[in-house]
């Protein structure tokens, strides 16, 4: 992540800690915590989900 994002991340959590973030100002906050977050993850792949039948014989 970059170092500009980094420092705007950190000016917003303080304005948000002390109640001062507008609506726009939280809604930054929360893109930049979760591409801080994400930084450095590998991207989810798509991958086909299987499902298999179990079978249960009740006597």
């Amino acid at each position: 992540m970059e170092r500009n994002n980094i420092n705007r991340l950190n000016v917003l959590f303080e304005k948000a800690m002390s109640n001062q973030a507008n609506l726009l100002e939280r809604k930054e906050l929360n893109r930049l915590y979760q591409a801080f977050i994400d930084d450095g993850r590998d991207k989810p792949k798509a991958t086909a989900i299987r499902h298999e039948h179990i079978k249960v014989a009740i006597g």
